[in-house]
């Protein structure tokens, strides 16, 4: 079973982050990016459409078919 489809509407705007939260988002995108050879989105992240968002950072190794029930 598939989750429903996500629209392309980006995210209502969040409230402003503080430099804490700006430099968590940052080490984590790098180091996704770094891990995954994706390269970050050239815009703000709650700019972005949630499918955007769901493509940099799904896990590549859960795109395949499900495994088969025991």
């Amino acid at each position: 079973m598939h989750p429903a489809p996500l629209t392309e509407d980006p995210a209502p705007p969040c409230r402003p982050a503080s430099a804490d939260e700006e430099l968590i988002a940052l080490s984590l995108v790098t180091l996704w990016a770094m891990r995954t050879g994706r390269t970050p989105p050239p815009v703000p992240y709650n700019a972005l459409p949630a499918a955007e968002l769901i493509d940099f950072w799904a896990d590549p190794h859960m795109t395949g078919p499900a495994p088969p029930d025991p």
